[in-house]
């Protein structure tokens, strides 16, 4: 199978993950393109099997070579779109809109990052569906790159990972990090799940997650005065309390508070929030606000109205790359050496990259091609996928 190929075959495949399930991973639909990987592997020569919600494959180097990379991608997509029944599609992109369907078109006034592919084949959707490139893009990458210098030889210590529920932020629970760490002198792990490949990712979101939780006093609206209190009535007020910073308001290095659920009756209502921030501090004062704000509505009603829980969800994995700054360092050589632009992009959201960078394994994000995710306009840069087969072959060229 050729890249394009791959990725074709994978996306045919429905692994929308589910947040309502506890199960790893929390859709069977998952297992079984894991599964297929498991045997993709193997026949490609690598050492294969399926654990626990993932998909492992080794092989040592053919050339005493004592370094390891660590290629890893997840199989999931995102529940913010369908993600079955995907009908892709390969078009050349020479500037004017692609129409989708009837109604939607992928128009580069629109999705202005559009201009970074100019002359290139796009596999698209037919408006209707996510398309997988996050991260189906990131899976077919690695597996054509480790088909590729299979073939040719002189390769050092490899080992990948396909996991589960990366977009419902449970990426690398139950994550086998001693098989990964096993055997190894000096590992240089990078997740395949960024967007276009100029943009190299080493520093991230700090997230927490706020679930707020309104009380309130249901009788009769007849005689309801001074004796009715409308619980989602309180919750507005308490919204209304809190920093304006929202996503819709916000770019580059700007945090934000985003609500991403409700639901409420008068007697007992619910907002559910995601908190963002590159800096701690700020992440900090976003949620006293969620505090002060439950303090002003309490102290208004004189009644505990408001209650307030809030979870941290992943970290920054600057602060532990920078003490690590050898996985950055390697690609910033190979695309000098390659001429591709590389830009240290922040990326406005997490990876299991993060996660695994504050579990021991320094592991920055490399891009795939793909943007517009999680949503009917996602597109995917063929050419892109194939330069980054190239990038990722050249590190491998460069471990010892």
């Amino acid at each position: 199978m050729d890249i394009i190929e791959r990725f074709l075959k994978y996306v045919s495949y429905e692994t929308t993950s589910n947040e309502e399930s506890e199960t790893t991973p929390s859709s069977d639909k998952e297992i079984v393109l894991l599964k297929e990987l498991v045997k993709e592997m193997k026949d490609l020569g690598l050492n294969a099997f399926y654990k626990g919600g993932f998909a492992y494959g080794d092989i040592k180097s053919d050339s005493n070579k004592s370094d390891t990379i660590f290629l890893m991608a997840h199989v999931d997509t995102s529940p913010d779109a369908s993600g079955k029944d995907v009908k892709p599609r390969i078009v050349h992109f020479d500037g004017s809109p692609i129409k989708l369907n009837e109604n939607r078109a992928l128009d580069p006034k629109v999705f202005e990052s559009m201009c970074y592919h100019l002359n290139h084949d796009l596999i698209v959707t037919d408006g209707t569906t996510l398309l997988g490139g996050d991260d189906k893009a990131g899976v077919a990458i690695i597996l054509d790159t480790v088909e590729k210098i299979l073939k040719r030889g002189n390769y050092p210590n490899i080992k990948v990972c396909f996991s589960p529920d990366e977009e419902i932020g449970r990426g690398t629970k139950g994550i086998d990090l001693e098989y990964i760490k096993k055997d190894t002198d000096k590992i240089y792990a990078y997740t395949v799940d960024g967007g276009e490949i100029m943009g190299f990712s080493y520093e991230n979101f700090n997230a927490a997650s706020a679930k707020v939780i309104a009380e309130g006093v249901s009788i009769h609206p007849s005689i309801g005065k001074n004796k009715l209190i409308n619980a989602m009535e309180v919750i507005a007020e308490f919204h209304d309390h809190l920093p304006k910073c929202r996503p819709e308001n916000t770019e580059g290095r700007e945090g934000f508070i985003h609500l991403v659920g409700m639901k409420g009756l008068v007697e007992r209502a619910e907002y559910v929030y995601i908190l963002r921030s590159f800096e701690k501090d700020e992440l900090e004062s976003f949620k006293n606000a969620f505090l002060e704000s439950k303090n002003i509505i309490n102290k208004k009603y004189n009644k505990d109205l408001i209650t307030v829980e809030i979870r941290d969800s992943y970290k920054n994995m600057k602060e532990v790359i920078d003490k690590h700054p050898y996985t950055v360092d390697i690609v910033h050589e190979v695309y000098k050496e390659m001429n591709i632009p590389c830009v240290d992009w922040p990326i406005r959201g997490g990876t299991d990259g993060a996660t695994l960078s504050h579990m021991g394994l320094p592991c920055p994000n490399l891009g795939t091609g793909g943007d517009n995710f999680h949503g009917v306009y996602e597109y995917l840069d063929i050419d892109e996928m194939k330069t980054m087969v190239q990038i990722i072959t050249k590190i491998m060229d460069k471990l010892e």
